[in-house]
């Protein structure tokens, strides 16, 4: 089965900007986030871990979960300044090696996973996302769709996801209906924390069947809670639940991962940001396609999973 890996664009150079020290060149410009970001395509290139491969970006300005709810998101701080003087670098070196960088007004990049998965999966792809966001885990699907973990190297499957939250990946929307998320504002229902709220999710699955039975839901204060909180349940639902329509249609033959050195295209830029070891890769097969040439396709093979070493917090760095 091929492989189509999709990467969280924003949410892997978060991550990336906290993999490495804090690398600058001479001039002072940081180079962490742009070295954790050369790391994984040249690992994806060396491991010959993915067949296709598409970056999915957060559309600027409102989407239309902020028509839902205003207050979406609005807890969000503002990123280091050294992150966001690299972002824009990043972006266009995915556009220079010639990836495809997907966004559409008023949807996240969440939805634009969502949406190409499910063209993946109707084509008989595998799919794996590179992302930290729980919010996809919903859309886990044994054998199908993994999460890959960047910091523990590994893919996550269903039982990975009931390892974590104590659910299923088909349950996990009306879960996080119930126990929300803080770092999006998204409300859930006030006082019922993880282990509540995958309790009442394995016993009843929606949050249609909890409210029908609600006199039987618990003790009396978490019947109490629900009801206080039901019309934030379905909001929180509607929130959390990704669209599948963000394209029409989808040729996924233009995300074509070939058998080349895309980093081959970036020397210069390389050299302008003194990044030793990236020229270093970018120099690697000399005798391959380069970046703008057509490759010689592969063979098929069982593929090796490829390896990004990142870490989501600071305290990871020491851990």
């Amino acid at each position: 089965m091929k492989t189509i890996t999709i990467i969280d664009t924003f949410g892997f150079f978060f991550r990336s900007y906290f993999a490495l020290p804090p690398l600058r060149n001479s001039d002072g410009f940081p180079t962490g986030l742009l070295t954790g970001f050369i790391n994984l395509v040249d690992s994806l290139h060396r491991d010959h871990s993915t067949d296709y491969l598409v970056f999915a970006l957060d559309s600027k300005g409102k989407t239309f979960r902020n028509e839902l709810y205003p207050e979406y998101k609005a807890n969000r701080e503002a990123p280091p300044e050294d992150l966001t003087k690299q972002l824009p670098v990043a972006i266009d070196w995915i556009e220079e090696m010639g990836f495809a960088n997907l966004s559409r007004e008023g949807f996240e990049a969440d939805d634009v996973i969502t949406t190409v998965t499910r063209f993946a999966k109707e084509q008989g792809l595998k799919v794996r996302i590179v992302s930290h966001d729980k919010d996809l885990y919903q859309l886990i699907d044994d054998g199908v769709v993994v999460m890959y973990d960047s910091v523990k190297k590994k893919e996550i499957d269903e039982q990975g996801c009931m390892d974590k939250f104590g659910v299923n990946p088909r349950d996990f929307i009306d879960f996080q209906a119930i126990v929300g998320d803080s770092s999006d504002n998204v409300p859930g229902v006030r006082g019922i924390g993880q282990k509540g709220a995958s309790k009442l999710i394995n016993k009843y699955h929606t949050l249609e069947a909890i409210y029908a039975d609600i006199e039987n839901c618990g003790t009396p204060r978490t019947q109490k809670l629900l009801l206080e909180s039901k019309e934030n349940a379905f909001l929180s639902r509607e929130l959390v639940t990704m669209r599948t329509d963000v394209y029409k249609d989808m040729d996924l033959e233009n995300f074509v991962f070939e058998n080349k050195n895309y980093l081959s295209c970036l020397v210069d830029e390389f050299e302008i940001y003194e990044m030793k070891q990236a020229i270093k890769k970018a120099k690697v097969g000399q005798d391959e396609a380069a970046c703008h040439e057509e490759a010689k396709p592969r063979k098929n093979q069982d593929l090796p999973s490829f390896e990004a070493s990142l870490l989501d917090t600071k305290e990871k760095l020491e851990e």
